[in-house]
């Protein structure tokens, strides 16, 4: 199985978070923060800096990793690994790109309706300052499995519940 490393990035200002409406691509229609696929010869904090650059115009002072999360597509032969950073120190002037439209949300109103359904899961803890590691399962768009844990983050091995269906039988199906 192929493993994708990708950084997401959620910018936050005065109790307020920074996200993107896709206008394209795989999240098309969906609000998601600011990231993608670590590319050849870069790390994850040089990958979050690159996306968060090109798609919105902000360049992150500092970096804070809050999480990270594994999420599998039934039928697909890919695991993708996202790791999940918050900053509150950046330059520069927030502009749309031809993939995103930034825009600021209050903590309390962000768009989970109009996000990817595990985003209900692992952000409003982040949004508490928490940090989080969570296994994700998806069947076409629709969420089919979710397990999150906000106390295990330093763990090196991903929390799995005791009494569930195997992941196994659920890809398989």
């Amino acid at each position: 199985m192929r493993i994708l490393r990708s950084s997401i990035v959620l910018v936050k200002k005065d109790g307020h978070f920074l996200l993107g409406y896709n206008k394209r691509g795989f999240s098309r229609d969906k609000w998601t923060g600011f990231g993608g696929v670590v590319q050849p010869k870069e790390d994850l904090k040089m990958c979050a800096l690159r996306n968060t650059r090109e798609q919105c115009g902000l360049t992150l002072e500092k970096l804070e990793k809050v999480g990270k999360i594994e999420v599998k597509f039934a039928g697909v032969q890919e695991l993708v690994q996202m790791h999940i950073f918050v900053s509150d120190t950046f330059t520069g002037e927030l502009k749309e790109t031809k993939d995103m439209k930034p825009m600021w949300f209050p903590g309390r109103e962000i768009p989970y309706k109009t996000m990817w359904a595990d985003v209900n899961y692992w952000l409003p803890p982040i949004v508490e300052g928490k940090k989080i590691k969570g296994f994700f399962v998806y069947q076409n768009e629709a969420l089919i499995y979710q397990d999150l844990n906000t106390d295990a983050f330093n763990n090196t091995r991903f929390p799995r519940p005791r009494n569930h269906v195997p992941v196994r039988g659920i890809l398989s199906r």
